[in-house]
């Protein structure tokens, strides 16, 4: 039974004005907890993409590692914090007329990478595997509301493009509602109309949504379904002032599961 995560933080982006704070301690905050409390130990099971590493093409290589061999009884996880964004669509399967991006630090807006590319990349899951996809970053271009948190340092994480409209609004669906037709567990940092937090917590830049979620997980002694963790992160994030709205998705029999199969 394999136990594999593919961990990807991007704080630094080519355009310094783009840049982020919190997205690199997500990922080893991720990593150490993986570790600790639910098995991730054998080496070379956990692999870390950061900053300049973390290319579309490492990405991707990083999700057909992640997905080979897999077997019923694995636990795979794919964790990604850092912007999102939206472009055109192109095939014509999106009703709204966009397609929702990850933004890799090589980000090519004519060939960016996809909810439909990250579904393809693990469509080789089989039933029976356990994978858990967490997306820390920002799915909306609605407004670009920011958390009121006092005191906290806060920036959305969303890359706007420049061919959106001049006041940056229109319809927007959640990025990685595609994973779950593959019989993944899905969890977004923010509804659809929402934006993502990169914030100063606890003496550090984190993300909004990974430093609660490891809070309710702790709190929890490191066992809870995936339903029990999802509400008790939105209500943290509530508690402290974060407006975001954490949203679990996928086959309700993966739901009330324990949380990476612990």
């Amino acid at each position: 039974m394999a136990k594999k995560a593919l961990l990807v933080g991007i704080n630094r982006y080519p355009d310094p004005g783009n840049e982020l704070k919190g997205c690199v301690n997500d990922v080893l905050l991720i990593r150490e907890t993986l570790e600790k409390h639910f098995g991730f130990a054998d080496p070379g099971g956990i692999r870390l993409l950061t900053d300049a590493r973390a290319t579309t093409a490492a990405i991707l290589d990083g999700l057909a590692w992640l997905t080979s061999d897999a077997a019923p009884g694995d636990s795979l996880v794919f964790h990604y914090s850092g912007h999102g964004s939206q472009v055109p669509d192109k095939n014509g399967d999106e009703r709204d007329g966009q397609d929702e991006i990850l933004c890799p630090f090589d980000l090519d807006w004519r060939r960016p990478l996809t909810d439909d590319d990250l579904a393809a990349a693990i469509s080789g899951v089989p039933r029976g595997a356990l994978l858990t996809v967490i997306l820390d970053c920002c799915h909306s271009g609605t407004g670009l509301r920011e958390p009121a948190a006092p005191g906290y340092a806060t920036r959305p994480r969303f890359l706007p493009h420049l061919a959106a409209k001049p006041n940056g609004r229109r319809p927007v669906r959640r990025f990685g509602v595609c994973v779950t037709k593959t019989d993944a567990v899905l969890i977004a940092a923010c509804r659809d109309d929402q934006t993502s937090a990169d914030a100063y917590i606890d003496g550090k830049y984190r993300g909004a949504l990974t430093y609660h979620l490891w809070r309710a997980l702790r709190d929890a002694d490191w066992s809870a379904t995936y339903r029990a963790l999802v509400a008790a992160t939105g209500k943290e994030l509530s508690h402290v002032g974060f407006d975001q709205v954490p949203q679990l998705e996928g086959p309700s029999k993966l739901l009330w599961l324990p949380v990476f199969g612990a």
